[in-house]
């Protein structure tokens, strides 16, 4: 049994004039000394009212969140006496956090938030939760990115896209998203370290890439707005189609926005050596066939890459199959660093997506996207 060392109760921010699907007025942050059990878990639930969304949190994991995901550990401990603050965190109340850790934040939760994009447009996963989730995210990294001086003014704020409540706009309205979050990455101020690139290009033979059966469907797709196609995860690790269910690929275009008038709603999965698409994409043995589509600088390329949770996991274990892609060579203490941002903000994810199925189970059923996501992630609870 854990005990509840701090819990406070304050407004749900929400940014005006989008249309958020859940109501909640109040979210209530709960601090324990351990992981809490079960028991703990529904006890606490039990006590909550429709209005109030309950987030359940250890204390160790705040700590983290501190050094990591400081603008939430500030929403978390806003209203916490000073003596408690120091006691359990080491900081005051008028604690700031460093201009440095904020921006290692702002870098993390862009490349990971805008990540999803693509997959959403291509593939149809979308809602109006996770529609609204995105324009939601992007207003609040652009208000942490002015605050601390790491993002451009742009007009237009708050960033609604549009009318959202209208879900013929979504597709639309997430490749407006897609730019945004790009500009954000191009944005951001990178620091003095000077890091050598090395440009890989495509690794696979004639003979070879008759496996790939998606490159030929991405020439066909994208004509000459396609550049190039990196394979990542089980399958550019294996040649076993056992060991992997899916073929998940940055494919690098000229034109982003084009790439998604093509490709949206195609659903494409590989199916007895070819690209299927639409309801077939769903038969036995099909396996999905991911894109996240990145645009052809090389500079852009080069601040992605520096903002994944682990470059050199990319750059050692993934395959080139069609045209180059640049990747910097960073120093291990900093791909540590950012393995623990992505740590955390995976964390503060999939806690928040349970939390919210704690109060809303029947928004989670029938999602089986999301119980991948836990369950691929699982990791980061550790």
């Amino acid at each position: 049994m854990a005990n509840i060392l701090y819990e406070t109760i304050g407004r749900n921010y929400q940014v005006p004039g989008l249309p958020y699907e859940e109501k909640f007025e109040y979210v209530k942050p709960v601090v324990f000394d351990d992981v809490p059990t079960r028991k703990d878990v529904v006890d606490l639930l039990s006590t909550a009212d429709s209005k109030t969304l309950v987030n359940p949190w250890s204390l160790q994991v705040i700590r983290g969140f501190r050094d990591y995901l400081p603008t939430t550990f500030k929403r978390i401990t806003h209203k916490m006496p000073s003596d408690t603050l120091e006691e359990l965190f080491g900081v005051d109340a008028n604690w700031i956090p460093e201009s440095d850790r904020i921006l290692l934040q702002l870098q993390c939760e862009t490349e990971a938030k805008g990540a999803t994009l693509d997959a959403a447009i291509v593939h149809d996963r979308m809602s109006l939760g996770t529609v609204v989730n995105k324009a939601h995210t992007l207003n609040r990294l652009y208000m942490i990115g002015r605050l601390y001086g790491h993002l451009n003014e742009r007009p237009g704020y708050p960033f609604l896209f549009g009318d959202l409540s209208d879900k013929t706009t979504w597709h639309d309205a997430l490749s407006d998203m897609k730019l945004q979050f790009i500009d954000y990455i191009r944005e951001m101020p990178l620091g003095s370290t000077r890091y050598k690139i090395r440009t890989r290009k495509a690794d696979v033979g004639a003979d070879e890439i008759k496996d790939y059966p998606f490159i030929e469907w991405f020439k066909q797709k994208l004509g000459d707005n396609f550049m190039g196609a990196l394979l990542y995860g089980s399958a550019a690790r294996t040649k076993d189609p056992a060991l992997y269910s899916d073929f998940d690929n940055w494919v690098r275009v000229h034109d982003v926005q084009a790439a998604h008038k093509v490709l949206r709603g195609t659903c494409p999965a590989v199916l007895d050596g070819k690209v299927v698409e639409g309801d077939a994409s769903h038969a036995p043995g099909a396996k999905h066939l991911g894109v996240h589509l990145f645009p052809e600088d090389d500079e852009y390329l080069f601040r992605h890459i520096l903002f994944l949770h682990d470059s050199k996991e990319f750059r050692k274990h993934t395959r080139i199959l069609y045209g180059q892609f640049p990747f910097p060579v960073q120093p291990m203490e900093e791909i540590i660093e950012r393995g623990l941002s992505h740590a955390h903000l995976k964390l503060k994810t999939i806690a928040g997506s349970l939390n919210w199925g704690y109060s809303a189970p029947e928004k989670i059923v029938g999602s089986p996207n999301l119980f991948e996501f836990i369950a691929k992630n699982k990791r980061f609870f550790l």
